[in-house]
């Protein structure tokens, strides 16, 4: 994680600078993903992890503190990818344990005086979106607290300076990971296992990556302006919540 985003990680800091992050903004964010296959070339926490770092931009630009990654994600296929997802996931939770987790997080959060609580996943399914926003809801009901979740690529549209939507291990996974997490990702372990031609692969081919090529269009740039954009987009909604209370 680039050290930029310590001064908002939750884990790293002690009980003054929370609270002192708290008075200023009381925005918690927190992010979740699954560990899983992300092709050869990514680490399997890429899900969580580059959420984690869209969230620290969020942060880092609008106010507010960022909780550790929650890797637990739902929704999982026992039987995908060139080695068989079932061999490396940790997403195949059902709905009751997750729900449990989120609503245990966003308790302690609302008890400890954090006025907006926004979920972000990087798995990109809105099962597990939905799950988090229905514990958001129950947690804060009647207790002036609000908050929402949101899947980390949700309030993006396709542009010039960023061309692309979410994918699995493509061009915009890859390059958040090699931007937010230097050296953590390995192109030249992709490319011994590269077989398809195309630029857009197909997430059940042979690789498991869905998405434009990351070997041809991924780069800690386009990294740098994902994970800066999406953390503005989602700030940005956070403090409308925390301004009028939604």
């Amino acid at each position: 994680m680039l050290s930029k985003y310590e001064p908002v990680s939750y884990e790293l800091l002690c009980p003054e600078q929370v609270k002192a992050l708290r008075e200023k903004c009381p925005i918690v964010y927190v992010p979740t993903g699954s560990l899983e296959w992300h092709g050869w070339h990514n680490p399997l926490g890429t899900d969580a992890l580059k959420a984690q770092a869209i969230c620290c931009e969020a942060a880092l630009k609008h106010g507010g503190v960022v909780l550790p990654p929650f890797y637990q994600g739902m929704v999982g296929t026992h039987n995908w990818g060139p080695e068989g997802w079932a061999g490396y996931t940790q997403a195949f939770n059902e709905e009751d344990m997750f729900l449990s987790a989120m609503t245990g997080i966003a308790r302690a959060m609302v008890f400890g005086g954090w006025n907006v609580i926004v979920g972000v996943t990087g798995h990109d399914h809105p099962i597990q979106r939905d799950a988090m926003q229905k514990a958001i809801d129950t947690v804060t009901e009647d207790t002036g607290a609000t908050g929402f979740s949101i899947m980390e690529g949700e309030l993006h549209e396709m542009n010039d300076d960023i061309p692309y939507i979410m994918d699995h291990a493509a061009a915009w996974e890859t390059s958040c990971m090699m931007y937010a997490y230097p050296g953590k990702v390995n192109l030249d372990a992709l490319k011994p296992h590269m077989v398809s031609t195309v630029d857009c692969l197909d997430i059940f081919g042979p690789e498991g990556i869905g998405g434009p090529d990351p070997l041809k269009y991924a780069s800690p740039e386009l990294g740098r302006r994902i994970i800066e954009r999406m953390g503005d987009l989602i700030g940005t909604k956070a403090r409308e919540f925390l301004c009028f209370g939604i």
